[in-house]
């Protein structure tokens, strides 16, 4: 099971809070790796709407833990793709932040998160690599 992780998750903030602390331990790091997306500073931490021509740049990390992607969803306040589709058959309300996808990066099969709130496109990150202030 791979993740694919763009913005607080990724190495250089392993040390950020226990939640990155925790993620790190219960995963290896296998590259660097890019996704076609657009991403958004969203506060503190980023936003990624996958799709169209712009590069989104992150890691692959392999996770060690099942239990881990659900810890994940609750650090991301994210749901499953199932419960997404689920949601929008039944005209339910989606009032989670994120969306948890599966997605085919080079050979590996990957999980990401993506963003299903509003976005300013002011704040696009427009390199494509998020950095904390």
């Amino acid at each position: 099971m791979h993740i694919f992780v763009y913005g607080t998750l990724k190495k250089a903030y392993k040390d950020l809070n226990t939640f990155t602390s925790v993620f790190h331990s219960n995963t290896e790091w296998l590259c660097h790796a890019v996704v076609r997306g657009d991403m958004y500073l969203k506060d503190w931490y980023p936003a990624l709407k996958l799709g169209g021509e712009n590069l989104v740049f992150g890691e692959i990390y392999r996770i060690n833990s099942p239990v881990l992607l659900e810890t994940i969803d609750q650090y991301e306040d994210a749901i499953t793709q199932e419960e997404y589709a689920i949601k929008l058959k039944h005209l339910n309300p989606i009032t989670s932040d994120y969306v948890r996808k599966r997605i085919r990066i080079d050979d590996m099969e990957c999980w990401i998160y993506e963003y299903l709130g509003e976005v300013n496109e002011r704040t696009r990150i427009e390199n494509g690599v998020f950095e904390m202030r």
